[in-house]
């Protein structure tokens, strides 16, 4: 095994990786940073890769072609990670504007409103991913390519139609492209009920506050029927059953 190239935590590059752990500046550089094996390996298909990081002390791989190399000490550095496997990239942040969010011809689509836990919008893009719905951030409180969300995606971002803007263009969009289901746990009208043959748009509020109210008008809003004593749910756990009831509906309606 070679010496690695960089074994010091004060090296440029390695604080030019960690910066990237800021959105600030993911924003002006234009650039993010990848974890894991499996998460490098499904998005190098969807984004330009600028460089391979790899650490021999953690991977029992072979070493990626031209990778830099580092020691487990900077690796440490970078990794968000409890077990981490050695390898990350650097990559270039594709165009994630609702200009170019394009989900089918009759989409799904999940609306996450104002959500700001990274790890909720990673597991909403994973279920998207599983579900075969299209992802749309709607006001979110972070970009979709915060190292918490990509973790949490477990390799699915950018597998599903994905795109984040402000709660206005969300809004134009999904009244313009689809019929609107607004997530509420005071709507009149069970998720049971909703009529989701054509184009739809699934809109899903953050745990604390809800939907913004911007969402009112928009369509109509469903409740998830609860019988026990819990008044609510995760967020990510709420996108998942109402895409869930989606699909079901669709699959039945296909059958007959």
């Amino acid at each position: 095994m070679t010496a690695p190239q960089i074994t010091s935590s004060a090296n440029p590059r390695v604080k030019a990786w960690v910066a990237l752990g800021k959105r600030s500046v993911r924003d002006s550089t234009g650039m993010f940073i990848v974890e894991g094996l499996r998460e490098t390996r499904r998005l190098a298909s969807f984004v330009d890769t600028v460089e391979t990081i790899w650490c021999a002390d953690y991977s029992d791989g072979i070493e990626p072609l031209g990778a830099t190399t580092v020691s487990k000490h900077v690796f440490d550095r970078i990794s968000r990670r409890q077990h981490p496997d050695g390898v990350a990239v650097v990559a270039a942040a594709p165009d994630l504007g609702i200009s170019q969010f394009e989900p089918g011809p009759v989409p799904i689509v999940l609306v996450a409103d104002g959500i700001e836990k990274p790890g909720n919008i990673g597991a909403m893009i994973r279920t998207c991913d599983a579900l075969g719905a299209a992802f749309l951030g709607s006001g979110l409180k972070t970009d979709l390519v915060n190292p918490n969300v990509i973790r949490a995606a477990q390799g699915s971002l950018f597998a599903t139609p994905l795109a984040s803007a402000s709660r206005n263009e969300a809004i134009k969009w999904c009244t313009a492209n689809t019929s609107v289901f607004t997530a509420m746990p005071k709507a009149r009208v069970s998720m049971w009920k909703g009529d989701y043959a054509g184009p739809v748009s699934i809109v899903v509020g953050a745990e604390d506050e809800g939907i913004a109210a911007e969402w009112n008008d928009a369509g109509a809003g469903v409740f998830i029927p609860m019988s026990g004593k819990a008044d609510s749910m995760n967020a990510s756990v709420s996108a998942a059953i109402l895409i869930a009831e989606v699909v079901r509906q669709r699959s039945v309606s296909t059958a007959r």
